[in-house]
């Protein structure tokens, strides 16, 4: 009963303790670990890591603050528009996530194949992700588009349960899911790229779905209303996704792993 407080203390919480048990279970795989070197720290390494790990860190705290802009645009139409927005970013996170799940497997494949010299691999690995993302697309699409009512119901309470917040989530919902497939193919392509440790391509298309977004946000939200910032989002997929794929088809990630 601590409010908003207690909800930011169950998340601290939680992370917390993931974090110690993670910790706890990587020294324990790194002691079993043969020969004498694998407990050593190694500047080489954390260079290699380095390279790969903060442009995907810069993408995410761009992201974030991406979303501060949007927010604002949001926020001035009111408390409803707020509301229902809100309900929707939850649902349209938690199928985005999937996805982005699914492109660190591939990510983690791609990087294991070029390791062992398995190029051809990469490809198999790329397709079976695209086929892997499109079972997890199909119910987030069917569920959005038919049952989005509801699931926008679920986090809405009596004092905010009006008839524009309702609506509100449910447009932002059906706007964006109809779009998955593209996100999804972006996804997989960065995948590849970021497995591979091209990651000047891999910047070049989250930046630009990220810079577009927010700018289209800006252009439309006052003729179209609420929708033209939704709609900010299948236009920047569809544009970084040209991108993503242009680079995978052109093998950008055998380049970059030839370095």
């Amino acid at each position: 009963h601590w409010g908003v407080s207690g909800v930011a203390w169950a998340t601290f919480l939680a992370q917390g303790i993931a974090c110690v048990l993670a910790l706890l279970a990587l020294l324990r795989r790194v002691k079993s670990v043969p020969g004498e070197s694998a407990g050593r720290f190694s500047w080489r390494m954390l260079g290699n890591i380095s390279r790969i790990a903060v442009p995907s860190i810069l993408q995410q705290s761009f992201i974030s603050v991406g979303n501060i802009f949007i927010q604002a645009m949001v926020n001035s139409f009111g408390s409803s528009v707020i509301a229902g927005y809100s309900a929707a970013i939850k649902l349209n996170t938690f199928a985005i996530t999937s996805f982005t799940t699914l492109a660190n497997g591939v990510s983690g494949f791609t990087a294991q194949n070029i390791g062992a010299g398995k190029l051809d691999r990469v490809g198999q690995g790329f397709r079976a992700g695209l086929k892997l993302a499109l079972c997890v697309v199909i119910p987030f699409v069917l569920a959005f588009s038919f049952a989005g009512r509801t699931m926008i119901g679920l986090f809405l309470s009596d004092a905010e349960d009006s008839l524009l917040a309702l609506e509100t989530g449910v447009s932002f919902l059906r706007i964006v899911s109809l779009f998955y497939a593209v996100v999804f193919l972006k996804l997989m392509a960065d995948g590849v790229l970021r497995g591979s440790g091209a990651m000047k391509p891999f910047m070049i298309a989250t930046f630009t779905d990220l810079i577009l977004r927010v700018l289209i946000s800006f252009l439309l939200y006052r003729p179209l209303g609420a929708n033209g910032i939704w709609l900010s989002w299948p236009i920047g997929w569809s544009i970084a996704t040209v991108l993503s794929l242009t680079f995978y088809r052109k093998g950008v990630w055998k380049q970059a792993c030839s370095l």
